[in-house]
């Protein structure tokens, strides 16, 4: 179930990565972040329901269903339903590591973002995200 708790980490997710505009010119898509350019708030590398992909990110159609295969993304995996190994035991903290790839710190970084604008903790394990 799509709940209020799993759209918070979406945001959050989709603000760390970026996805805002810094430009001026919004009729130029080069202006914006990648995860503008892309409509990918979450620069998610696969979806399905992406149209192509630019730079080993996905792209899709525009921002409704970028966030939306953002926030599909995060439900499989709370369900433990992708081949990231991720399950519904799974952290949120976990997840941060797998998702971003980075070393330690920036991880870190990254779950203690999401705690301050969630208020959900990088301990709470995805399955209580959906439910």
């Amino acid at each position: 179930m799509i709940t209020n708790k799993l759209l918070k980490v979406a945001r959050a997710i989709a603000e760390y990565e970026g996805w805002e505009f810094y430009g001026a010119d919004t009729s130029s898509a080069i202006s914006g972040t990648k995860s503008w350019r892309n409509h990918n708030p979450g620069n998610l590398k696969a979806s399905p329901f992406a149209v192509g992909s630019m730079g080993g990110f996905s792209v899709f159609i525009n921002d409704e269903i970028g966030f939306f295969a953002l926030v599909w993304d995060l439900w499989k995996k709370a369900r433990g339903e992708t081949q990231t190994k991720l399950k519904g035991s799974s952290t949120i903290y976990d997840l941060i590591k797998i998702y971003s790839a980075e070393p330690e710190d920036i991880v870190i970084k990254y779950a203690r973002f999401i705690e301050q604008r969630t208020g959900i903790l990088m301990t709470t394990k995805l399955e209580e995200l959906i439910k």
